[in-house]
């Protein structure tokens, strides 16, 4: 499916039908997220993938009445890291000198760069900046899903302590930031026959 094909297929969907991606289709879009653009290349955040029917359960109650994370295939959860300190952003350029077999301490020099000017934030705007981060991977998730014909629905509305408490993020350094509902859309769907509605181009986009 071509790309603007797919991006006017896609819909947040309403209703899932109780078919099951295969473990292939979800690998996919797993490393689609991975491959996603992140600032200096630092990932500040973890993606969960809830299979399970009983975790699904116990996160409905915090979902705001949103039946469709109980009834999708899978429901991807991306979290932030809660802590973005000097060892992060060490560690990270350390195994990105392991991985292009560079001399250790090779990158020392960009790596104080990055610590100079991440850690002059406060907490607050490191935790900004790492939701900013995770919302450029959901982006490549919600376009692959639709090069895939995945049904997707991505979710901020849903109340994140109580699914930090349910799957027990506090003790992985994490809290969640947003969600997406995958799987296929039910038959019974009404808003998949909707027309899509975005403001028309030239309204859009301007050019200078």
């Amino acid at each position: 499916m071509a790309i603007l094909e797919a991006l006017n297929w896609r819909y947040a969907v309403r209703e899932f039908s109780d078919k099951q991606l295969s473990d292939e289709t979800i690998a996919e879009l797993v490393e689609a997220t991975r491959l996603s653009p992140s600032a200096y290349g630092l990932q500040p955040y973890k993606l969960l993938v809830v299979k399970s029917p009983e975790i699904k359960n116990e996160l409905l109650p915090y979902a705001m009445g949103q039946t469709k994370v109980r009834d999708c295939s899978h429901l991807f959860i991306l979290t932030v890291n809660t802590t973005i300190d000097a060892d992060f952003i060490e560690q990270h350029f350390a195994h990105v000198e392991r991985e292009r077999g560079l001399e250790a301490g090779a990158l020392a020099g960009f790596t104080q760069h990055v610590k100079d000017v991440m850690l002059s934030m406060s907490a607050e705007q490191l935790q900004q900046w790492a939701e900013n981060q995770v919302h450029i991977a959901l982006g490549n998730l919600l376009t692959t899903a639709a090069l895939k014909q995945v049904d997707a629905c991505p979710m901020a509305g849903f109340e994140n302590q109580g699914f930090d408490e349910v799957l027990g993020l506090a003790e992985l350094g994490l809290r969640s930031a947003v969600i997406c509902a995958l799987g296929e859309r039910a038959d019974t769907d009404v808003s998949s026959a909707e027309r899509k509605v975005r403001l028309p181009i030239n309204d859009f986009s301007l050019e200078i």
